[in-house]
């Protein structure tokens, strides 16, 4: 009895430790990246042609006049965009809005500012756009008909959301919707933090430079030792249309979150344990 009680200890604190260490490594990460966003100053595109870790500010422009990708939600035209479908619940535990699918497209894009532009490769990127559009169907009604013609044609939501034969319109006139869209448009001002890297075959429009800024190359290398150290220590490749001051805020808040969750969870487990 006493040794399946310390097993039982040993394996909450272990359990608690991963959920610690996991927590606060997220979190020492997102105040890392505030300092980092609200102490310097961005870079210049010029700067991009000397290759490595870039941070750059202005204006999102696409490639050419038919290069981009259209929101699935509001079926708007953008060069980006991140989209959330939830539903809500509720029980005698309490009530709550839970996912049940969320996704992200982009199509590869100018940034440009007072010295040039440079490309902007987003595969790989972590979006972090406002929102634009929040829209919350109750239950009983039907979405907007551009929603509606999303959902019905997406297949991986209907055996998601329901498990059975019945389309997802037909499952959830049960119960709240809420639909939120996020979108980086032509024209909007935009924040990069990335790796640059000097390639000559990407210059094509006025004024750009001979490089281009993505996700560090160690993220896709065949040794697996390089991809555990980028995805541990590799710098971040943000794509995001708030201000400076409203990006670092928020890394800083989420940051102090992580960490007190991380905090939180190792006292838990100590206290259980003892």
């Amino acid at each position: 009895m006493v040794l399946q009680v310390e097993s039982a200890s040993v394996a909450v604190l272990a359990l608690g430790a991963a959920v610690a260490v996991a927590f606060c490594w997220y979190g020492i990460g997102e105040l890392r990246l505030a300092n980092r966003i609200l102490r310097s100053r961005p870079d210049s595109v010029l700067d991009t042609t000397d290759g490595g870790r870039i941070e750059l500010r202005g204006t999102a422009r696409p490639v050419d006049d038919g290069r981009r990708c259209r929101a699935p939600l509001s079926d708007t035209p953008c060069l980006a965009y991140e989209y959330e479908i939830e539903r809500y619940s509720s029980s005698k535990n309490g009530s709550n809005w839970s996912t049940i699918d969320a996704d992200e497209g982009y199509v590869p894009f100018l940034l440009e500012d007072d010295s040039g532009n440079v490309l902007i490769e987003p595969p790989g990127a972590d979006l972090r756009l406002e929102t634009d559009n929040r829209i919350t169907v109750d239950a009983g009604t039907e979405p907007p008909s551009t929603i509606a013609r999303f959902i019905e044609d997406t297949d991986a939501i209907d055996d998601q959301a329901t498990g059975s034969d019945r389309g997802i319109l037909d499952r959830l006139t049960d119960s709240d919707r809420r639909f939120t869209e996020r979108l980086l448009v032509p024209d909007e001002e935009v924040h990069v933090l990335g790796t640059a890297r000097y390639d000559t075959t990407v210059s094509s429009a006025p004024g750009q430079v001979n490089a281009a800024v993505g996700v560090d190359e160690a993220a896709y290398a065949d040794s697996r030792w390089l991809r555990l150290r980028h995805a541990l220590f590799g710098d971040p490749f943000i794509i995001s249309d708030s201000t400076e001051r409203r990006l670092g805020l928020r890394a800083g808040a989420q940051g102090l979150l992580t960490l007190g969750i991380g905090a939180l969870a190792a006292v838990i487990a100590v206290s259980w344990a003892l």
